[in-house]
């Protein structure tokens, strides 16, 4: 098996330099509170308890780990820029997780958002989560992909390292 040219190494570092510096400019860490209490802030323990169920949501819509990871970081993005209530946190999980597969899945896989809904056990209804889908877009000034530990991985295992 043949490994990629020399070419196709330059455009791999080049994506993956592009991927490095997308990332330091978009991405700020989440500051939660430590404590893992009902207050008015989102804690580290709900934000952790949040990415689990976006992860069995993903599991139970059958969308690739791509879009999980695109809806965490869309989370992530979201949490850094408004101070959200805890009582919203599952809608802004779940927006994010729809935002991520209308970039990432084919229109087949992903149905309309009434039928995400409903096959995701969400309480949510169709129309709450168009509303945050705007609150979403207009915080992230329509700015949605980020690179992901997915797609790092990608183009890592892309490169072909030659042992001399």
């Amino acid at each position: 098996m043949k490994g990629p040219s020399i070419v196709e190494n330059r455009r791999l570092l080049g994506l993956l330099e592009t991927a490095l510096m997308r990332e330091a400019r978009l991405w700020k860490a989440p500051v939660f509170k430590s404590e893992c209490v009902q207050s008015g802030d989102v804690s580290s323990c709900q934000h952790q308890e949040m990415i689990v169920w976006l992860g069995d949501v993903n599991r139970r819509l059958h969308f690739c780990p791509e879009t999980l990871a695109l809806g965490v970081c869309i989370l992530n993005r979201m949490l850094t820029t408004v101070k959200a209530q805890p009582k919203y946190l599952k809608c802004i999980a779940f927006t994010s997780l729809v935002l991520g597969a209308k970039i990432n899945e084919e229109d087949e896989v992903k149905g309309s958002v009434s039928d995400l809904v409903a096959e995701s056990g969400c309480s949510f209804s169709t129309a709450e989560i168009v509303r945050m889908e705007r609150i979403i877009l207009d915080k992230l000034h329509w700015d949605l992909y980020t690179s992901t530990p997915v797609d790092f991985i990608h183009i890592v295992r892309s490169f072909t390292f030659f042992w001399s």
